[in-house]
């Protein structure tokens, strides 16, 4: 039974203004981090509210600015950009970017059968498969949680060329994240860039019940 004064901690999580994406690291309580189960319930109940409006991804504003370096000069497209909300931080620093996405939740605000219920869309430049458009001229794909057991992680590997970068995020294989033969593609054709992938997780967090990280890859 739920004591007393967590429970009103979760009614108060529940009541507040949405948890959102963009502050610094320190903003946030990781689950990775958190060691106090009353803790670690509050931030599971703002999980819940922020998965429809953002993803799982917890973006911290460190996070956006290591992205936006490693992305400046460079022409990118975001593959399955749900609510575009990271594409348009993105392009509010000065980074050339493609929001792509096969669903218009500007249409379908509640489509709970792929993807996430977002309610909000901040971008969408392609509303297509945007598979279609790779290899392209793009430098960098940007692939953030693509869906459990579907192919589109793999195809989006697949269709990329040598030398572009993909900046991946979400659980690694066996987690919640693609298939597992998406992460086969992975190891077999894309090289890990180490430095810079260490450098983007320093002030990444997470909510409780994932283990998602960013992966910066090159394709051999």
């Amino acid at each position: 039974m739920t004591q007393p004064g967590i429970q009103a901690e979760l009614e108060a999580a529940e009541q507040a203004e949405p948890l959102l994406p963009g502050l610094p690291a320190a903003s946030y309580v990781s689950g990775d981090l958190s060691d106090q189960p009353n803790e670690y319930d509050v931030l599971y109940r703002q999980r819940k509210r922020y998965n429809r409006e953002f993803g799982f991804c917890l973006f911290t504003a460190e996070c956006i600015s290591s992205l936006a370096s490693l992305c400046q000069g460079k022409k990118v497209l975001e593959a399955g950009s749900g609510s575009g909300w990271l594409a348009d931080q993105l392009a509010q620093h000065g980074i050339a970017i493609t929001a792509a996405d096969w669903t218009d939740y500007r249409r379908q605000p509640h489509d709970t059968k792929r993807g996430y219920p977002m309610r909000s869309v901040f971008r969408l430049d392609h509303h297509g498969d945007a598979v279609a458009l790779l290899p392209g001229s793009f430098d960098v794909v940007l692939l953030v949680w693509p869906n459990l057991n579907t192919p589109f992680g793999e195809q989006v590997a697949h269709a990329m060329r040598s030398g572009q970068v993909m900046i991946l995020e979400g659980e690694e294989k066996g987690g919640s994240t693609a298939t597992d033969e998406f992460f086969d593609v992975l190891s077999a054709n894309f090289e890990c860039l180490g430095t810079e992938t260490l450098a983007l997780n320093e002030h990444h967090r997470t909510f409780p019940g994932l283990h998602d990280r960013w992966q910066i890859l090159r394709k051999k």
